[in-house]
């Protein structure tokens, strides 16, 4: 779906929000009077790249799903130092804490690049919800996925090198990101690689480490050939290799 622009029209902005809300996995199979309900509550709105996306009042509660464009969640962690965790790109829901009352805000979200959201209140889409209890299983089993992706994280963030920790950030941006391209003959792979728009700083955040040890870790993994460093962007030439780095216990 490619991004949409800032449609005035209301007919227009929702048959973008329904065409979004389809493209995400947690509504994708709901019935077509369920998401009509939940368009009618929703409001799209556009970032361009670097913006925060904070709304006004900070006790609102909301979920977000990213139309185009690409999202990144970020935090602080103990000592103050800001660290983004991951990328987030079309199709993908966040904030499903957010359906619950108590708590405040734990992440902040920015624009990667120029990017389309769909904003969900909390409040009414549970009103919706309710209306058709099913669906809450949906809700529930998607929230039990990001539960066990994130324990699954930790424990590898606890036990695993740096290595480890950078080939699995690459593999996650490449799934997110990456921009199949016809490379050498000397690339691994048929001569296929995979081009990833980010930065080394970029990498650095998501991996909590320094842009310096990210140069290192890079350098390395060019040294194998896996991957091409060059300003801006990365390219992937042996994603095999750079998944049994990822997967080593």
């Amino acid at each position: 779906m490619p991004a949409p622009t800032a449609a005035t029209d209301p007919t227009q902005v929702q048959a973008l929000i329904q065409q979004g809300l389809r493209r995400c996995a947690l509504f994708a199979a709901w019935p077509d009077l369920v998401i009509d309900r939940i368009a009618r509550i929703a409001r799209l709105a556009h970032y361009p790249r670097g913006a925060e996306v904070i709304p006004k009042d900070r006790t609102r509660r909301e979920l977000k799903v990213v139309v185009s464009g690409y999202l990144a969640v970020s935090g602080v962690n103990a000592g103050g130092s800001k660290f983004m965790l991951t990328l987030v790109g079309p199709g993908e829901v966040v904030g499903l804490v957010r359906l619950l009352k108590q708590g405040g805000r734990i992440y902040d979200y920015q624009a990667h690049e120029d990017t389309a959201l769909i904003h969900l209140p909390s409040d009414a889409l549970e009103a919706v919800l309710d209306q058709t209890p099913a669906l809450w299983k949906d809700v529930a089993f998607l929230t039990m996925e990001r539960q066990r992706d994130s324990i699954i994280a930790m424990q590898r963030s606890a036990l695993g090198g740096v290595s480890q920790r950078v080939a699995e950030i690459l593999l996650q941006v490449a799934r997110l990101k990456g921009e199949r391209i016809l490379a050498g003959k000397g690339t691994r792979g048929e001569g296929r690689a995979l081009r990833l728009r980010v930065s080394q700083s970029d990498l650095a955040h998501m991996v909590s480490v320094s842009r310096q040890t990210i140069n290192k870790e890079l350098g390395l993994l060019a040294r194998e050939g896996i991957v091409q460093a060059a300003y801006g962007q990365l390219t992937v030439l042996d994603m095999p290799a750079l998944r049994r780095i990822a997967e080593q216990r």
